[in-house]
């Protein structure tokens, strides 16, 4: 069973926070094997050999839709990824903006240190997250507001 890191002080809400102490609980890593049923988490809508895709249980405030597709092995770093792997997440993504119908998304990943990418797993995931469209008099608080990292210090 795979162990993994979580970084509690990246949660964002106190649902969030509760569930990543009960990992520490032994169920190993959140993403592997499905341990996310464990926890009560939302199930995968999709399944495939290298990756599933599950909705997010803490989306992204203003988000239409926000969805995780994660390697089904325990991986941290996208240069891990093999190419049969690849080509797979292409066809899942494909197939969950069909699914979605959606006509813009932000697809970022989660993959290494978490202390520089704001992610609260050390397991490689992507992000598939659709907001809606861009008001014409649009403000910064409009904006889905996304921690991809943090600011260089010095």
């Amino acid at each position: 069973m795979a162990k993994s890191k979580v970084r509690i002080d990246n949660a964002r809400t106190s649902e969030q926070l509760e569930r990543m102490r009960r990992l520490s609980n032994g169920i190993g890593c959140f993403f592997c094997n499905e341990n996310y049923l464990k926890v009560g988490a939302t199930p995968a809508i999709k399944n495939a050999r290298y990756w599933y895709i599950k909705k997010n249980d803490y989306p992204y405030k203003g988000a239409a839709h926000h969805y995780l597709i994660a390697n089904r092995r325990h991986i941290t770093k996208i240069t891990e990824i093999s190419p049969a792997g690849w080509k797979e997440l292409l066809l899942l993504m494909k197939w969950l903006k069909r699914h979605l119908k959606t006509k813009g998304e932000s697809v970022f990943a989660r993959s290494g240190d978490m202390r520089y990418t704001g992610a609260t797993l050390d397991h490689l995931h992507f992000h598939f997250l659709v907001g809606g469209v861009k008001k014409k008099d649009g403000k910064l608080d409009d904006n889905i507001l996304v921690t991809l990292g943090h600011k260089k210090r010095g």
